[in-house]
Order: structure tokens, then sequence, then C-alpha cells
């Protein structure tokens, strides 16, 4: 009996091991393709403002702020903390293109790839009649090698740290698949940076609509998107729906954290912040699902479970 007894203890101890084990899941390094995150668990979303998982967290924020210079404004921002560079991640419509044309709405996007946050790009298909199309490289493949040479370009190495080129004459002849021995994984034109290496860009150059010809104008009805990076692997994006001219929209940004980096992304209707398969950010008049877009910029889970 005694024997059995302990054959019992060991084997429910065993069956125990094995179901932890299973449901601890697996990290991996999330390779630089254009296949999507882990799929997240709501084991890791214990509250519904941040999710957090062994490789990942996120935290959400709504919030309004007004003054006599352009009125009341809602904003939304998120911080993000990532283990591994590749877990910064972008996506289109089409899995494997990005300069097809193809356009859906961000959260369907994000969804197929298993985003746990995401926001649009900057519109990569775009081609800018008589003045050249935006340079595209995504996930570590050029798709487009020509550029727009007026627009601020965000570059994204290997290590998931920001770099900035700002339009000029030069920018065709720039080493923009290599910076500093780091492998470029991801490139984006749209700007224009708001902050470089720490320091607010000049407000005569952010309001000059030679280098933001699509976002210089101030717009109290139109959205604006950025995205930041704070320090190594740590990030925040951060949008607001009611509008403001891009000096003053930096300016709000900084006074929710400084960064080492910040950069513009399409806004308006394509002003798209999707956390968890939802679009957090809305446009009344679009019924919250905003417009259809080219691309997202993502954020995934590198977290396996049996889930």
């Amino acid at each position: 009996m005694k024997i059995l007894k302990m054959l019992s203890v060991l084997l429910a101890v065993m069956l125990l091991t094995v179901s932890a084990g299973a449901a601890e899941g697996q990290i991996r390094v999330l390779p630089v393709d254009f296949s999507g995150g882990a799929p997240y668990s709501a084991t890791y979303l214990t509250d519904p403002d941040f999710y957090e998982d062994p490789t990942i967290r996120v935290d959400r924020f709504r919030a309004m702020t007004s003054s006599e210079a352009y009125g009341k404004v809602h904003y939304f921002y998120c911080f993000v903390t990532i283990q591994s560079p590749t877990q910064l991640r972008t996506a289109a419509p089409d899995s494997e293109n990005f300069i097809r044309g193809l356009e859906a709405p961000g959260s369907t996007i994000a969804k197929r790839v298993n985003a746990v946050l995401a926001m649009n790009g900057d519109f990569c298909s775009t081609r800018t009649k008589g003045e050249g199309s935006k340079y595209c490289l995504r996930q570590g493949k050029v798709f487009r090698d020509t550029v727009v040479d007026y627009l601020d370009m965000l570059l994204i190495d290997e290590d998931g740290n920001f770099h900035v080129y700002q339009g000029g004459p030069d920018l065709a002849t720039k080493n923009k698949e290599e910076i500093d021995g780091k492998k470029i994984i991801n490139a984006f034109q749209f700007g224009p940076a708001l902050v470089i290496d720490g320091e607010p860009v000049a407000d005569d150059y952010i309001r000059d609509p030679a280098h933001a010809p699509w976002s210089s104008k101030p717009d109290f009805h139109t959205a604006r998107m950025a995205i930041g990076q704070i320090d190594e692997l740590s990030y925040m994006i951060v949008t607001c729906w009611d509008g403001m001219d891009l000096a003053q929209f930096r300016d709000l940004a900084l006074s929710i954290s400084p960064c080492k980096t910040l950069y513009v992304m399409d806004g308006g209707n394509s002003a798209q912040l999707i956390y968890l398969k939802g679009q957090i950010n809305r446009d009344d008049n679009e019924g919250g699902n905003g417009r259809k877009i080219q691309d997202i910029l993502y954020f995934a889970s590198a977290y396996f479970t049996e889930d």
C-alpha cells in the first residue's frame, strides 16, 4: 500500500510538473520575416489598461488637455517595453508585400499578426507625383529604393534603436540599409521628426510645409500620430484625435515623457492605435474603425504557450 501511495504521489507530482511547464510556455526570438508574434494570452491581461507577459509590457492611457492656442484636445498614449528588438515589427494587408497598394483596417492587419499593440505606418504605397516615391524597407527587405528627398526618414536598426535622416538633397545617397555597423530592419518616410538625439526639433522646421506637406498646417480636426524611443527597447506612442499643429503636438508628447527620438506617422483618419485587436482611439464620424490603411508598425509577444 505504501508503495502504491508513493507511486500515486509521484505520478501526481509529474502531472503537475508537466502541466506547469505547458502553462509557463517558452520564450523565443522572433525571426526577422513577415510572420507574426506569439498569440497573447488572457492570463496576462489582469487589468484592461495594461498587458504584461515575460517578454512585453504595454500600458495605455487616455487623457485630455486644453489651452487658448488649440482648445480642448483628447489624446491617447501607450508605453511599451520589449525583451527583444525583433518584437518591434511591421505588417501590411499582403503578408509579404508592402507596395501593392492593398488596404485594410488596422485592426484586421493587427489581428492577423497577433499584435499586442499596433499603430498605422506611413501609408507606404503612396507615390508622390513628379517628386519620386517614398523609401520602403520593411522587416529587412527593401521594397522601394527611391526617396522623396524633402521628407525626414525614420530608420530602426537591428537593436531596436531609432535613427533619423532629415530631408535634403543628399538623402538619396545616404546608406539606408546600415547605420554604425547595425542593419536597418524597418524604415519610414513621413515625418517630420519632432525630437532627434534627445533635442526638440525647431518649430520653424517642423511647421515648414517643405518638410511636412501633409501635416504642417494647424488643423483642429486632424488627428496626429507619433512614435518615440524613450530608451533601449522602451517606446512611447502618442496620438491626439482633436488635432494640434506639430509644435504643439511635440510639446504634448514631451510633457508625457522625454524621448531620444520622436517621429510623426500618417494622421487624419489613418491615425489608428490598436490594442489587443481593437482600435482604442476613435473618430466618431468613422464609427471607431478608421479608414483602411496600407501598413502597421506593431509590438508582439515572444512568449509562446499552449493556450
